[in-house]
């Protein structure tokens, strides 16, 4: 679930918002915790 991601983001002190783009639901980070943020969503399975 998109929240739950968002959640498991603030656990490790990464500031996260959820949202719709264009091509559907979306996890704002900002650029700094981007790189940290995409490898902690994906070590807890919620992308590939």
């Amino acid at each position: 679930d998109l929240e739950d991601a968002v959640k498991a983001l603030w656990k490790i002190n990464i500031y996260a918002e959820s949202g719709m783009g264009c091509t559907g639901p979306i996890i704002r980070v900002s650029d700094a915790n981007l790189e940290k943020a995409h490898e902690e969503l994906k070590k807890a399975g919620y992308i590939n």
